[in-house]
């Protein structure tokens, strides 16, 4: 499977816009919410508790029927894990409206630690530094990094895909896709907050 020509099909993108604008709004509604009593780490933890539930049974759900001749499953779980990645920004307050800010989401998604994240662009490690390498940047060269966190996303979730024994034995298959599912949707959502607790200390 090529990755890269996925991630330039227009759509590929619009949906990661997609997910991190859902993922602003239901991140917001955890901050409006007074029940919660202001405790960002049980919001943080029922966020990621609901999106492995969801991709649980995504998983025994969904078949190899593909949008464009991608298996549908790629798509969602990209779909899944950008929206959570989002989602515990905005719970860390953090701006998710912004392009680079953006880039941070799919960085972090992709499992790219801070330190990595500076490191590709050639900075110190820490928050500021990385900020400012990231608006000092020209727009051709922030499109190539934005694609390449990109193609990272999409090869995790087509690496799982491809390995789904759902392939060659639909019934079990179903099942163990809905538990790989769920296990990569946790380890995605903390994976995130430990990027998250980096850039905040940094």
């Amino acid at each position: 499977m090529d990755f890269e020509s996925i991630m330039n099909m227009p759509f590929i993108w619009q949906n990661i816009v997609s997910a991190i604008e859902e993922g602003r709004e239901w991140g917001q509604t955890f901050l409006n919410d007074s029940s919660w009593g202001g405790d960002r780490e049980q919001m943080l933890n029922h966020a990621i508790y609901e999106s492995t539930l969801w991709s649980v049974g995504n998983g025994i759900a969904s078949g190899v029927v593909g949008v464009a001749g991608i298996p549908f499953e790629i798509v969602s779980t990209l779909y899944a894990q950008v929206k959570l990645a989002s989602t515990l920004f905005v719970i860390h307050e953090i701006d998710t409206y912004s392009e680079s800010a953006r880039l941070l989401v799919l960085a972090a998604t992709a499992g790219v630690s801070v330190s990595e994240l500076a490191n590709q662009l050639g900075t110190q490690v820490g928050s500021q530094a990385i900020q400012k390498a990231l608006m000092s940047i020209p727009g051709k060269t922030f499109a190539e990094i934005n694609k390449a966190l990109g193609i990272k996303l999409i090869s995790k979730a087509g690496e799982k895909t491809l390995v789904n024994v759902a392939t060659m034995m639909p019934f079990i298959g179903s099942a163990i896709g809905g538990t790989v599912n769920g296990v990569m949707m946790n380890a995605c959502g903390h994976s995130v907050i430990a990027f998250i607790r980096v850039w905040n200390r940094s």
